[in-house]
């Protein structure tokens, strides 16, 4: 009996690492560097791409230390990124503002996920959230609007 249970925890745990790794991989391709949503010619779309991803930046930021001395300064950016992302939404797809906001909510639920998920990566291997990855290139973009 110890056997079978080893053996189906080995596969639950298996099982379960393959679709974690398969939502990372899915979520990794979907997910372009800033640098290049700036510069695809859909501008509409890009403004509310870029808001969402600022958002999630700074919320990730936020969410992984609040005790930052900066966390003050991401939860307020992270919250006007996510504002303006529905701003534009309503804006440009003339949707509902309650509708856009929800779909915006949880876009940002999604994206804050997978980053800090990266950000915890990258602070095992180099002892930074950001530094030495492509997100430090659309922090540094972020930080500019």
């Amino acid at each position: 009996m110890f056997k079978v249970f080893f053996n189906y925890k080995r596969f639950s745990i298996f099982l379960f690492l393959f679709f974690i790794s398969f939502a990372k991989h899915t979520l990794s391709n979907e997910i372009k560097p800033l640098e290049e949503i700036l510069d695809d010619n859909n501008t509409n779309k890009n403004s509310i791409n870029i808001m969402s991803r600022c958002a999630a930046i700074y919320g990730a930021l936020y969410f992984i230390n609040p005790s930052d001395t900066n966390s003050k300064e991401y939860e307020n950016r992270y919250k006007i990124f996510l504002q303006s992302a529905v701003l534009e939404d309503i804006k440009i797809n003339n949707t509902d503002e309650e509708e856009s906001y929800k779909k915006q909510i949880e876009e940002f639920k999604t994206s804050i996920k997978f980053f800090i998920q990266i950000y915890i990566q990258n602070y095992k291997k180099h002892n930074s959230y950001l530094k030495n990855h492509w997100l430090e290139n659309d922090f540094i973009i972020c930080e500019k609007f």
